[in-house]
């Protein structure tokens, strides 16, 4: 999701919302604020959505598992899931039956919980850990693994996937699962009145269940990244009664039916959430019988409560921070590499930011190793590539490390060899944002660019930039799926809102080569395009490329299995407490 700030935020992708640019900045920075989602203005990631690898950056995928989520694999099963599908069994329960565990999360959820009407970050986390898909990502955000469904295939065609769901599937209440559930929650998702996702659906023409354990999904077109989208969060299952109540307005969404491995019976905002073990679970009880979450906007307060005992696992633990936490005896800290970036919108409607060369010399004229030691402490990478670290992900390209010769070269060859002011605005409050702009303004001084630094409301510089009302401003994304579509058509195609992550860049020779790659089926010749279509973007420079940074978390040490994963979720069917 786009974010806008260096608190999490909520998306605002072409596919409407933006989880993803709410969590980049709010790590780096101790008073950083934490919304939702993936992309916007921000000084971390103003999203949805991921969010990369969890370990080190990966380059495109070579494995089985990352090419079935690029492209139609004609035999789209993956490994038979023989222990995933298990069921309960005594060693799952003596994890820590009877137990719980408490968090303090940055944020509340103030989307309803309802899979395909979530847009900001805090509900998606809570929603995986209620509602399951079809398909899941893998813990590494490169590829997808059975969820629902044990195995697929396509038609030669390409248009229609059918997968085979698994037996024996349950909703928390004991009520079996049905071919109905299936049709219902993904016309939801592709075609509901509430959907905030239906433009990532839209290759969607029909889904049908011929019985109960069979379910087709048609499209209108081949669309390679079908697999990871019915990998995210909002296609999930719900009852089809649910499911179709869930449009009316005052629907409770705080009381779940799913089949995740935790469920909610009710909750209402200012309170701590209580998340109690789904007993029907299709992997197996989790170990812990409660998750309690209250929320602690102040990051400050809830290393506090880490420190004391009264909480387990926070997250958003500041990267100032981090390292000092971490040599606390009784706790454990790490940052998590997920498909995130960080960068600053120019609109270049605005001269001379019109200009290739000027935007270039910004590039370069800009120290990122000194921000990631500065601002990032470290803990995040060098911005190499238009998209982050995950599918189909250029590693070779060059970015634009710190060249000032470079930079004074190009800015004399411009339309303003003597240089010009222009207004870079931020969000007040947001440390990230604020320590990057100084930066910015002391070094591009050095090829004759005068900055003046504005602070707004975050609400008001949001909603200035999608508007084009601003020259420069911060700004973050966090993948949603493992799929470059997502990214690519939200940053990089111009034309329409989000107009080329709201830069006004277009290029329709570059908009052609986006929608062949999302056409294209064959997962070497896609990894081509898009390794073209990275380069033509990262030339153009409509935007000035800063930053991967991590996600964060601390946690107690007699916790075990706490993971963020490549897009940036957790659930906590793997986490015990050892107490």
């Amino acid at each position: 999701m786009d974010d806008m700030t260096g608190t999490p935020k909520p998306v605002f992708a072409r596919r409407a919302l933006s989880r993803r640019h709410f969590l980049t900045g709010v790590t780096a920075a101790a008073g950083a604020a934490i919304l939702a989602a993936c992309g916007g203005s921000s000084s971390a990631t103003d999203t949805p959505k991921p969010a990369g690898a969890t370990s080190a950056p990966a380059a495109a995928p070579t494995s089985a598992a990352a090419a079935a989520t690029a492209a139609p694999a004609t035999s789209g099963s993956a490994a038979a899931p023989t222990t995933a599908a298990a069921a309960p069994t005594t060693a799952a329960a003596a994890g820590g039956k009877g137990k719980t565990l408490k968090m303090s999360r940055n944020a509340e959820p103030f989307s309803p919980l309802i899979p395909w009407q979530i847009d900001d970050n805090p509900a998606l986390f809570i929603s995986v850990n209620m509602y399951d898909t079809l398909l899941r990502t893998t813990k590494d955000g490169l590829g997808v693994e059975p969820g629902l469904a044990t195995k697929w295939e396509s038609s030669a065609d390409g248009l229609t996937w059918t997968f085979t769901i698994r037996d024996g599937l349950k909703f928390s209440d004991g009520t079996a699962v049905k071919g109905d559930d299936f049709v219902t929650s993904l016309k939801q998702v592709s075609q509901g009145a509430k959907s905030a996702w239906k433009d990532s659906y839209k290759a969607i023409k029909d889904v049908q269940a011929p019985d109960d354990k069979t379910v087709k999904v048609m499209l209108s077109q081949p669309h390679a990244p079908i697999l990871s989208e019915l990998a995210m969060f909002c296609a999930a299952i719900l009852p089809a009664d649910m499911a179709k109540a869930s449009d009316a307005d005052g629907f409770d969404a705080s009381k779940s039916k799913g089949t995740g491995a935790y469920m909610l019976n009710g909750w209402k905002k200012g309170d701590p959430l209580v998340l109690t073990r789904n007993p029907n679970y299709w992997k197996g009880t989790p170990t812990l019988d409660t998750v309690t979450i209250d929320y602690v906007p102040d990051d400050n307060a809830r290393i506090l409560k880490l420190q004391g005992g009264e909480t387990d696992v926070i997250d958003f633990v500041p990267l100032s921070q981090l390292a000092s936490l971490g040599q606390q005896p009784n706790v454990k800290t790490q940052a998590f590499v997920i498909q995130q970036f960080s960068v600053l919108i120019m609109n270049i409607t605005f001269k001379p930011l019109d200009d290739v060369k000027v935007r270039q010399a910004l590039n370069y004229a800009l120290d990122k190793d000194a921000i990631l030691k500065a601002v990032y402490f470290g803990q995040a990478k060098f911005m190499n590539s238009p998209i982050p670290p995950g599918t189909y992900y250029d590693k070779t390209l060059p970015g634009y490390p710190f060249n000032l010769d470079k930079a004074k070269q190009l800015m004399a060859a411009s339309s303003s060899p003597s240089g010009f002011t222009v207004d870079y605005t931020i969000g007040s409050g947001d440390n990230v944002a604020q320590q990057i702009a100084t930066i910015a303004k002391d070094q591009w001084s050095k090829i004759g660019v005068t900055v003046n630094i504005q602070q707004q409301e975050k609400s008001v510089v949001r909603q200035a930039y999608r508007d084009g009302k601003l020259a420069i401003t911060s700004a973050g994304w966090t993948n949603d799926m493992n799929d470059p579509t997502e990214i690519v058509n939200y940053e990089m195609r111009g034309g329409a809102s989000p107009f080329a992550y709201w830069t006004r860049y277009k290029n329709d020779d570059l908009n052609a080569k986006i929608t062949a790659a999302d056409l294209e089926q064959d997962p070497k010749k896609r990894e081509a395009d898009y390794a073209e279509i990275q380069k033509i973007y990262l030339d153009a420079a409509p935007l000035v490329f800063i930053a991967y940074p991590p996600a964060t978390a601390g946690w107690q040490k007699y916790v075990d299995g706490f993971f963020i994963d490549g897009l940036s979720y957790y659930r906590f069917e793997d986490v015990k407490v050892n107490k």
